[in-house]
């Protein structure tokens, strides 16, 4: 009789490109031939620093492989060269090009975490808000019927919170679960608001 699996999955795990960009690594040849420069400007700039690369295994100690992020300077640099005169010069013009984009993206990386922040805050003031609903509702239900009707207006909200006290869910780095709580929690709001209205 063959194992079965414990856990089986439904759905493929989805495969990031910038993740699997990281693992690229190609040889002089064919990272030249991919930038579009010759293998002898490949070597002159890797041998002046220009460009940086990674030695080969131990079996083939010579052989060069250049990493998606070598790949790219060296793209860059091509593309500088038809722009100005000299490599040097367009070697910096690349290196301010790249420390402009790190810092603008770790500025809008700090700008999204704050929002995030921004928004979980405003999440966990709304539950705080309609938690003092509830225990001003409770008094006045009328019947079993009314106190289930209640108990499932939280019941996905419930679910979520489950997950994220589990650690399944990571609010702070899932956009899709931060979307899902806002909507739970406006379902939740306007059943409170019937209900109240209704008492």
């Amino acid at each position: 009789m063959a194992d079965t699996p414990a856990e089986e999955k439904d759905v493929l795990e989805q495969a990031e490109p910038s993740e699997l960009l990281k693992g690229l690594k190609l040889t002089t040849g064919k990272a030249a031939q991919f930038a579009g420069v010759s293998r002898r400007q490949l070597c002159y700039w890797t041998d002046t620093g220009i460009v940086s690369s990674a030695e080969g295994d131990d079996e083939d100690s010579s052989r060069r492989t250049y990493d998606f992020e070598s790949l790219y300077r060296v793209l860059l640099i091509k593309q500088e060269l038809d722009h100005s005169s000299g490599l040097r010069r367009a070697a910096r013009e690349v290196d301010r090009y790249l420390a402009e984009r790190r810092r603008r993206g770790a500025e809008l990386s700090a700008s999204i975490e704050q929002k995030r922040d921004d928004f979980l805050t405003e999440q966990a003031e709304r539950l705080e808000e309609m938690a003092s609903q509830v225990e001003e509702l409770a008094p006045k239900l009328r019947g079993r019927a009314q106190v289930l009707e209640l108990d499932a207006a939280f019941e996905w909200l419930d679910r979520l919170a489950e997950r994220v006290q589990s650690g399944d869910v990571l609010l702070e780095e899932d956009a899709q679960s931060c979307l899902r709580l806002a909507s739970l929690i406006e379902q939740a709001e306007a059943k409170l608001e019937s209900m109240t209205a209704e008492s």
